[in-house]
């Protein structure tokens, strides 16, 4: 079974999403009334404004900044750096651990934006949900951040490879790793191009888990070279370890083995 997950919107949820953006821009002295009748945990949020030097500011095209609440557990993409956290929710109050993140440096836009995003996490203390978008206040109900639900997820769909474990528990990516194809149907068929040979399988989807039947069938082409014939083997291997599957706030899809390795990256087919 294909884990779609689907939000119903009501009347009444667009117009309380609609009232939490006016409730942003327009503050006055007035302590807001807290609204929270849908459930935040167990879906991806992504960041659309944050307070930044005390004024609520839209984040900058190109900037990705996102939030995964589930099990007291809490991460997401910071806009540079992937980021983790715990935190607390009780009613509409909600309080985040200490943040811990990986170390990259990227560009002055983006490492603005995650720290005036990891500074305004802190501060959180309750949160306003209309169902489609939440907006994250703070203890004296002023608005910190707000977010959009993300698009559905689903392995379903075109994908271009980015990535392959090579069987040494490294993930390769060349010049020649994006030939590597995969089209997953909605019916649980899986067929695509290794790089050498076109392939089919099927495949089957429970929640999180993901297993590839390892019956897999090939055309009978020969690889253009000894780089090619490697890429092929470690991919199908790669295909048949794989245990779970996610796509992140980008829009890219990891397959992951019981251990949680990498197996397989792939990006969206144009």
């Amino acid at each position: 079974m294909t884990r779609i997950r689907t939000v119903t919107t009501t009347l009444a949820a667009v117009a309380l999403s609609i009232g939490l953006i006016s409730s942003a821009v327009a503050q006055d002295d007035a302590e807001p009334e807290l609204v929270g009748v849908y459930d935040i945990e167990g879906l991806t949020w992504l960041l659309t404004s944050q307070v930044v030097d005390g004024e609520m500011t839209p984040l900058r095209d190109g900037v990705l900044v996102s939030l995964r609440m589930e099990g007291g557990d809490a991460g997401g993409s910071g806009g540079c750096n992937s980021y983790f956290t715990s935190y607390e929710l009780d009613g509409f109050d909600l309080a985040f651990g200490p943040v811990g993140s990986t170390m990259m440096a990227c560009l002055p836009p983006l490492m603005e934006a995650e720290q005036a995003y990891f500074a305004n996490l802190s501060e959180v203390a309750a949160y306003q949900s209309g169902g489609i978008q939440m907006a994250l206040l703070d203890a004296e109900g002023g608005f910190l951040l707000e977010f959009e639900l993300a698009p559905e997820t689903t392995v379903v769909g075109s994908w271009v490879a980015t990535g392959i474990n090579n069987g040494n528990e490294a993930v390769v990516t060349t010049e020649i790793t994006a030939e590597i194809t995969a089209d997953f149907s909605a019916d649980g068929d899986l067929t695509g191009f290794d790089g050498c040979n076109g392939y089919f399988t099927s495949y089957v989807v429970d929640g999180e888990s993901f297993t590839v039947d390892p019956a897999i069938g090939q055309t009978m082409m020969a690889c253009p070279s000894e780089e090619h014939a490697e890429q092929a083997q470690a991919y199908i291997a790669a295909l048949t370890n794989a245990t779970t599957w996610s796509v992140d706030a980008a829009g890219n899809l990891e397959l992951r083995d019981e251990d949680g390795a990498l197996q397989v990256g792939f990006a969206p087919a144009e």
